[in-house]
């Protein structure tokens, strides 16, 4: 007789289990089919901003940083003395080249400008010679007696290079640097950027000719 009682009950408890695992089963598809349910009326569909597509009002006169965040921020950055010790100058002191800024900034929108809060120049905007003029930095040769006892600047081989004196070579004389050639004032790698200038000729790194193509002396004939 418990034999048969304790059957009853394991038979009652497989129903109740089996009860739950539907339930639970059909609960999830309810949900599921919430979920993937069209949207509920009332509901809207958040519209696109209209002046997305309108045309960015530039002029030189506006304020760059709500674009150019990043290089703003460099402005204020002792880290970047290249950038800081500018901080007293407005953008358009340096960047002069309007032609080029009033092209590139011609066909952004307002949505370019709210997508991209960091634009980044893509043109060259400063020219040497306001760099070169006599209140501010002045010429190169000014510049390399500046930097004559400068150390910082060296090749992989340990070779101290001025980086201001551009000697005159067939090679030198025909690719003349500008300044933001190896001043890039928005970076806070000077060296390197200034590096990948020269290693564009001194691809080994080494500063010194004959490195890559050893000098032999022929033999007379």
């Amino acid at each position: 007789m418990t034999h048969i009682l304790t059957e009853g009950r394991f038979a009652k408890a497989l129903v109740c289990a089996a009860v739950l695992a539907v339930t639970a089963l059909l609960t999830a598809l309810m949900f599921t089919a919430t979920g993937c349910a069209p949207q509920a009326a009332g509901e809207r569909t958040p519209k696109e901003d209209p002046l997305a597509s309108q045309p960015v009002d530039w002029s030189i006169d506006g304020d760059c940083a709500v674009c150019h965040a990043a290089e703003d921020a460099l402005m204020q950055d002792a880290n970047c003395p290249q950038a800081s010790e500018h901080a007293n100058l407005a953008c358009i002191e340096c960047h002069t080249n309007t032609d080029t800024l009033t092209s590139v900034h011609a066909n952004l929108t307002y949505g370019d400008a709210t997508k991209t809060i960091d634009l980044k120049p893509k043109e060259e905007t400063v020219d040497s010679a306001v760099c070169q003029n006599p209140d501010c930095h002045g010429t190169m040769e000014d510049m390399a007696k500046l930097t004559a006892d400068n150390t910082d600047f060296k090749d992989e081989k340990g070779k101290v290079q001025n980086p201001h004196e551009y000697s005159s070579n067939e090679q030198h004389d025909a690719n003349q640097p500008v300044c933001t050639d190896c001043h890039k004032v928005h970076s806070e790698e000077l060296q390197e950027d200034a590096m990948k200038w020269c290693a564009q000729c001194h691809h080994k790194g080494v500063f010194q000719c004959g490195t890559c193509h050893e000098l032999r002396q022929r033999a007379a004939a």
